[in-house]
C-alpha cells in the first residue's frame, strides 16, 4: 500500500496525481464513479476528494469506503494515496454534485479541470478540481 499524502490548504500536484490514480483504480474495479473532484471548503480551510456514485445510494457509503481502502492497497509502496479521512463519498443526488454538473461536464474519462471562485445556481464555489463529472 502507498503512503498517505498530506492534504493541506493548497492543492498540490501530489494531491492531484494521487486523486487521479485513485479514480483510475476505482474504475478498474467497476466502482461506477460518476463524479470525482477535489473540493475546497474555505470554512474548514481544507480539501476533500469527493466521489459520487450510484453504488453509494444502493450499497451504502460504508461499502464504498471499503472499495477506496481496497483500491489504496493496490497502490505501489512509493505511490502517494489519498487517505480515507480526506475523502467523502456520496450518491449522485448530492447538492454539490447537482450544482457542479450544471457548470462542468467531462465525459467518462479522467480530466483535470480547475474551477475557482464562481457562483453556480446561487452556490459560491471557492475552488474545485474536477476529474470527472459524467452525470445526466
Amino acid at each position: 500500500m502507498g503512503e498517505d499524502i498530506l492534504v493541506i490548504e493548497n492543492l498540490t500536484e501530489q494531491m492531484m496525481a494521487a486523486g487521479a490514480r485513485l479514480v483510475q483504480r476505482l474504475d478498474d474495479t467497476a466502482a461506477d464513479v460518476a463524479a470525482a473532484f477535489w473540493f475546497y471548503s474555505s470554512e474548514n480551510r481544507s480539501w476533500r476528494l469527493m466521489i459520487a456514485s450510484q453504488k453509494v445510494e444502493f450499497d451504502g457509503p460504508r461499502k464504498y469506503y471499503k472499495r477506496i481502502l481496497d483500491a489504496n492497497k493496490e497502490a505501489g509502496e512509493t505511490e502517494s494515496v489519498v487517505a480515507l479521512e480526506d475523502t467523502e463519498v456520496t450518491d449522485t443526488s448530492a447538492s454539490i454534485v447537482q450544482v457542479l454538473k450544471h457548470a462542468v461536464s467531462t465525459g467518462p474519462g479522467i480530466s483535470g479541470l480547475r474551477f475557482s471562485r464562481n457562483t453556480v445556481q446561487g452556490m459560491f464555489i471557492d475552488d474545485v478540481y474536477v476529474y470527472r463529472m459524467n452525470i445526466d
